[in-house]
């Protein structure tokens, strides 16, 4: 398989495993966060597997697991690894079109920094 197939899988599975992350994150603010309290746990079991946002967040990163599990069995993991690095960027997307949060300039540099890296990783 070519370099550029390589990174498109690898790029693929990231950005499944973000989704997967996104959808827990969605849940999780409409259940009104998670909590470790000793006598909360099983409260929080239950609001978690009844919600469908949660439910299929953990769909979708089950699946993109299946991708990276293969990936990783076919390629060298300092290849893979270092291209899933392309989740800080969808992370950084998801944040400010779904999440509204505000993004600092120190943090967009720091995603073209990864960028950067990327594209090294992969050029060699």
């Amino acid at each position: 398989m070519n370099m550029f197939k390589v990174v498109l899988l690898s790029v693929f599975t990231t950005l499944l495993i973000t989704t997967g992350q996104v959808l827990w994150k969605i849940g999780l603010q409409k259940i009104g966060g998670f909590y470790l309290a000793e006598k909360s746990i099983l409260e929080n079991i239950i609001r978690i597997v009844f919600n469908g946002w949660i439910f299929s967040g953990f769909v979708v990163y089950a699946l993109a697991t299946g991708f990276f599990m293969w990936l990783l069995s076919k390629f060298d993991i300092s290849l893979v690894i270092p291209i899933t690095s392309v989740a800080f960027i969808y992370s950084l997307l998801a944040g400010y079109w779904i999440f509204h949060e505000n993004i600092s300039p120190m943090r967009i540099a720091g995603v073209i920094f990864i960028i950067f890296g990327v594209f090294l990783v992969v050029r060699n």
